[in-house]
């Protein structure tokens, strides 16, 4: 597999959240109405489009993240840590008088994590909002893409993907945190990325059931993709990732699963921004090939403490794949 390369023409631009995070550390979550005590506390850039935005930038992508900060010394510090992790915010504005999304994350461990987000500034992301990243020249070209995802109002995810259509480029759009009703879809989309209960509770909002067992979640998975083409006019491809058991995808005539690399979990904060971003920055590979290279990439990163802090580089995770492949019987 050929992964290593940076596609001279094509880039990804993620739409989208972001957050200062600030991960506590501990041996379990509190119960409701429990005091634990932390044992370490570590800050960095997240929201899952910044998560994207630095994956996609790790994976060897041209990166530029776009969405809304407060103006105080969190957005300031998050704008730095992306430029540094290699993000272009020329699109990112910064709103008067708003305070940047924060989030607490309480990791175990197991590497299991509860998570509170204070939306901020991206609550305040609007189509206008989108309109405007947009607006600078050369942004969005034939063949690039757009990641967008659920943490900013569905109407300008809505307006970004049109957007994004109308100048001819590749909507990948990660259902996460899964939408509350049917106004919250984005149907104007090429690849869908979920997990188990996004799946379900996307099928739900469009009426095509739900099934338990892992045949009955590829057949979920057929089924609404199938639904989100209807809607929209044009096939799309979809992804259901399984954690540890790996993912499902469909993908036109082609179906299938992929595996994940066994390994030990530290913390699985951002593992699904990371397969995000990593299938988002290899859009000249079939959909089974970025899934593995991604699902490799996500695996990596649960190994490590952090949300955007442990999101690995390609150079890390081309050895993996290569161990894989030696493992794989001919």
């Amino acid at each position: 597999m050929r992964v290593g390369e940076r596609d001279a023409t094509a880039a990804v631009f993620v739409f989208g959240s972001i957050n200062t995070d600030t991960s506590y550390r501990m041996a379990a979550l509190p119960a409701p109405g429990e005091t634990v005590l932390a044992h370490s506390a570590q800050s960095s850039p997240g929201g899952k489009g910044a998560n994207q935005a630095i994956a996609a930038a790790a994976a060897g992508a041209r990166a530029r993240m776009a969405g809304l900060v407060g103006d105080d010394a969190e957005g300031a510090a998050v704008l730095r840590a992306l430029a540094d992790r290699d993000v272009d915010t020329a699109s990112v504005c910064t709103r008067p008088g708003a305070s940047t999304g924060r989030a607490v994350v309480a990791v175990d461990e197991r590497g299991e994590n509860a998570i509170i987000v204070l939306p901020g500034a991206n609550g305040l992301v609007d189509a206008t909002a989108a309109a405007d990243a947009f607006a600078l020249p050369g942004t969005l070209r034939p063949g690039d893409v757009l990641v967008l995802q659920n943490e900013v109002p569905s109407v300008a995810n809505r307006a970004a993907a049109r957007l994004a259509r109308a100048a001819g480029a590749t909507v990948i759009w990660n259902a996460a945190p899964a939408p509350a009703t049917a106004d919250d879809i984005v149907h104007d989309i090429d690849l869908l990325v979920v997990n188990e209960r996004e799946l379900e509770q996307l099928a739900s909002l469009l009426g095509v059931g739900r099934d338990s067992g892992a045949d009955g979640r590829a057949a979920l998975l057929a089924r609404t993709a199938s639904a989100l083409a209807e809607s929209s006019g044009r096939p799309l491809a979809a992804v259901c990732t399984l954690g540890a058991a790996g993912a499902l995808y469909v993908d036109g005539d082609s179906s299938g699963s992929v595996s994940a690399p066994e390994v030990q979990a530290v913390d699985t904060t951002a593992a699904g921004d990371t397969v995000v971003g990593y299938l988002a920055a290899h859009p000249h590979l079939p959909l089974a090939e970025r899934l593995t290279l991604a699902g490799a990439a996500g695996s990596l990163t649960v190994t490590r403490a952090g949300a955007s802090s442990s999101i690995p580089p390609i150079a890390e995770v081309e050895p993996l794949l290569a161990r894989l492949a030696e493992r794989t019987p001919a």
